[in-house]
């Protein structure tokens, strides 16, 4: 029986996830298991690809920190404002690439955890990226301005007539 990754990162998040992961030169710690767990243990899609209700970088979303109610927030990637959780601190970690309603338990160490659940995806700039192109008629890979280039067969080649038995010119292959 296949069971359902807990976790859904685009491969814009995963390579950005493996930069910090590469980059890394502190203790072993919870962030790093966390981490560690993401960049195994995760789904990975391309943009167009990814659903509405996972939370990516740049979303705005509601969740609760042990059943009590935290944002809205945007999760970033690098230090966050105060109306944003970065990818760099433990919860901001823990809520990116979980779908609205899936929950992680957080080990903050020394025994001590927390549970982050995802309350609602206010809004991904993957999905606002669809409905934009959606509704100018385009698809995805058109609003990314990629030009359309048609093909058409080419013109067929000139013929020469048969030179004859009177034509002693050898052409380009004597030289």
């Amino acid at each position: 029986m296949a069971t359902e990754p807990r976790f859904h990162l685009t491969t814009r998040d995963h390579a950005i996830l493996q930069a910090l992961f590469d980059a890394h030169r502190g203790p072993h710690g919870p962030y790093l298991l966390l981490l560690e767990q993401k960049l195994r243990g995760s789904a990975l899609a391309f943009s167009d690809d990814i659903p509405a209700d996972v939370v990516t970088l740049d979303s705005s979303i509601a969740y609760t920190v042990d059943g009590v109610l935290a944002g809205p927030h945007a999760l970033v990637e690098d230090d966050a404002p105060d109306d944003a959780v970065s990818v760099l601190t433990l919860r901001g970690l823990a809520l990116l690439g979980l779908r609205e309603g899936s929950a992680v338990t957080v080990d903050l160490g020394d025994g001590v955890s927390e549970v982050v659940r995802v309350v609602k995806v206010l809004s991904q700039p993957e999905a606002a990226a669809r409905s934009s192109a959606d509704a100018a008629g385009t698809s995805t890979a058109d609003a990314g301005g990629g030009a359309v280039v048609r093909f058409r067969p080419r013109a067929a080649r000139p013929t020469f007539p048969d030179p004859g038995p009177d034509d002693d010119d050898p052409g380009p292959r004597a030289a």
